[in-house]
């Protein structure tokens, strides 16, 4: 987060979809608690951190903030994101036992990661900021032109991170070495 940033300019001009706009809290919430979580989660964050982050971020667009805003869903990242760094900055060793959620249930529980899954968070966790931050951004589906205005970096610096991200990943998979011996 400390590249050079980008002069400030206007989002692409793009029609809002439904799955960047709905019409309904409730669908949009629905759609985007478990993606955020993720999304955090390749940033660092342990489930449990990241669904907390996650609920906080919601929490500030509530009620109707969320209609206003151009892109709700890069914004909904954006504060989650924020609130997961503060979270590790103000973090303390709970003295208390954690209280039961109603009902027994945690959003936590619908984040089953398999052993591939869970191989992929630990690689992601050796990145370098910058390029874990753009590889993030890019498997939760945002193009490098849309992350880059939203994180206020240029896009080339966006891009020149996520390649090294991806060089990076393919070496630990061992994926160069496969291409080459077919």
């Amino acid at each position: 987060m400390t590249e050079t940033s980008a002069p400030a300019t206007a989002p692409p001009a793009r029609p809002r979809t439904a799955a960047q706009h709905p019409g309904d809290f409730a669908a949009f919430y629905t759609t985007e608690m478990t993606r955020v979580t993720v999304f955090l989660m390749n940033l660092g964050a342990s489930p449990y951190e990241a669904a907390d982050a996650t609920h906080e971020a919601f929490l500030i667009i509530l009620p109707d903030r969320w209609r206003t805003l151009e892109h709700p869903r890069a914004y909904l990242r954006t504060v989650a994101y924020r609130k997961y760094l503060q979270q590790i900055t103000s973090r303390t060793l709970p003295t208390d036992p954690v209280p039961d959620r109603p009902g027994g249930t945690c959003p936590v529980e619908l984040l089953v990661l398999s052993d591939e899954q869970q191989h992929l968070l630990d690689l992601l966790a050796t990145l370098p900021p910058a390029e874990r931050e753009a590889m993030a951004w890019k498997l939760d589906g945002f193009s490098h032109e849309e992350t880059a205005v939203f994180l206020g970096k240029n896009p080339a610096a966006v891009r020149q991170a996520y390649g090294r991200a991806r060089t990076r990943l393919k070496k630990a998979l061992g994926l160069k070495e496969a291409a080459a011996d077919v």
